[in-house]
């Protein structure tokens, strides 16, 4: 399953996995930023420069397991695997929701750009496309471009809540930053009293301040539990993401707020962005990690603990001398 930027993949991705489906990302799972003219990893990130790693691709293709697996994704080297699949899909969506979506997302810069979205309409009118991909209306609502895409793969398109997995972001704590100034900081850490219950028509402070302040949010698609698994493992392999020289701002807010916060600096961002590579990680050792540090069988978590290092990383990528991020699990 591909499209263009804005189409939704990130999104039928999310949904399909919390109908109980086997689902790759392949942003997430495979994908490198190539040198175009070598093929190698490194050179300038281009919307075109993913290319998907081959002995991991191949790998999961190739297993016999598990009966349907849903690849959401695309590489400039997406021919090459073609014949694997049994049946392939591209999201299409018109130009002006392509501009919406694109101005609207907070999880992506991409498309905040004129030169960008005239880039993505262009492609969008090209129609270029897979050979014998089927389109699919991704304009409508989101569990209708999932019921049809079940559909056509001649899946079941059970939407029951018993169906969520544990890692589901229903239900459960949301993992979030928010990329402000450095200069912010103290205004958020005033305004972040006890949290009370909230009256009807009544707003909280703490996240109208925030919100205020905020540069730009990035949000994680699945459970904060996941990340607050994922943290301690970093950790290990000497990725300290939990502690800073803002440390007492962080923790002020942490116990006022209920919650577990962060904040994270230019310099996690020089000292680990480079090694917040999801495709330099196992997710068959993640998932392990997972299941001993909770204590249960998590099949499928290793995707969701996969795109906790995009999402970190993408928290990482725009900080600046005086650019910080609080990083919020609650």
């Amino acid at each position: 399953m591909e499209g263009l930027s804005g189409a939704g993949k990130s999104s039928v991705y999310e949904e399909l996995i919390r109908r109980g489906y086997k689902a790759i990302s392949t942003d997430r799972a495979w994908a490198y930023h190539a040198d175009p003219d070598t093929g190698f990893p490194g050179g300038p990130i281009h919307h075109d420069s993913f290319m998907w790693d081959q002995q991991k691709a191949v790998s999961e293709l190739e297993s016999a397991e598990p009966e349907v697996l849903f690849v959401c994704g695309s590489s400039r080297n997406r021919d090459r695997f073609l014949p694997y699949f049994t049946k392939i899909f591209n999201l299409r969506i018109d130009d002006d929701t392509m501009r919406r979506r694109l101005q609207e997302r907070t999880n992506n810069e991409f498309g905040k750009q004129p030169e960008e979205v005239e880039l993505m309409l262009t492609l969008n009118r090209s129609d270029e496309k897979p050979a014998g991909a089927i389109d699919v209306d991704a304009t409508q609502p989101l569990n209708q471009v999932v019921d049809e895409l079940l559909r056509l793969a001649n899946c079941r398109t059970a939407r029951s809540d018993s169906r969520l997995t544990p890692w589901s972001k229903r239900r459960s704590a949301i993992g979030q930053s928010f990329v402000i100034s450095e200069s912010a900081l103290r205004i958020v850490q005033a305004a972040a009293s006890p949290r009370n219950r909230i009256v009807r028509g009544t707003s909280d402070e703490f996240w109208d301040v925030l919100g205020r302040q905020t540069i730009t949010r990035i949000e994680y698609g699945w459970s904060g539990y996941v990340l607050a698994t994922l943290l301690p493992y970093l950790d290990e392999q000497g990725i300290d993401l939990m502690h800073s020289d803002q440390d007492e701002v962080a923790s002020t807010i942490s116990q006022t707020r209920e919650g577990s916060v962060f904040v994270l600096t230019s310099d996690h961002r020089e000292r680990y962005l480079a090694r917040l590579d999801p495709s330099a990680f196992d997710g068959a050792v993640l998932r392990r990690y997972y299941e001993e540090f909770n204590e249960m069988t998590a099949e499928g978590v290793d995707y969701a603990m996969l795109d906790g290092i995009a999402f970190l990383r993408d928290t990482l990528a725009p900080l600046q001398s005086a650019i910080v991020a609080v990083f919020i699990i609650g």
